[in-house]
């Protein structure tokens, strides 16, 4: 029985792959809870409608994205409240770079939240 010392590579291609997939998780999931967690936000405020005014619902939500470091700015939120409803929209992009930026990936996000108001 002789010892070789020599690997399968098999193993080693499964090993560069996890690795791989490893660092793009890395680079993406951060990106996708903060902004699932900015998306929460804006339900939220868009739950109290009825008795915030659309201008403290802005500066909340633009409060929280500058906390997430999300890169939105007065221009990407917009604020519609109507006699039965509010609506809240935002747009905006976040670049990832892989490979110290031999690529980048533009991620775009639309959420729109609507909401009826009820009276108070």
């Amino acid at each position: 029985r002789a010892i070789r010392g020599s690997a399968n590579i098999g193993c080693i291609i499964w090993l560069v792959i996890l690795g791989f997939v490893g660092y793009v998780l890395y680079k993406v999931v951060p990106v996708k809870v903060a902004s699932s967690e900015f998306f929460d936000t804006m339900q939220e405020q868009a739950s109290f409608g009825s008795i915030k005014d659309p201008k403290f619902i802005e500066y909340e939500i633009l409060k929280k994205a500058d906390e997430l470091q999300l890169p939105i700015k007065k221009e990407n939120v917009k604020i519609t409240k109507t006699t039965n409803a509010i609506k809240v929209e935002a747009h905006y992009e976040i670049t990832i770079d892989f490979l110290n930026g031999a690529y980048k990936y533009v991620w775009k996000f639309d959420p729109v939240v609507q909401r009826p108001l009820f009276a108070v």
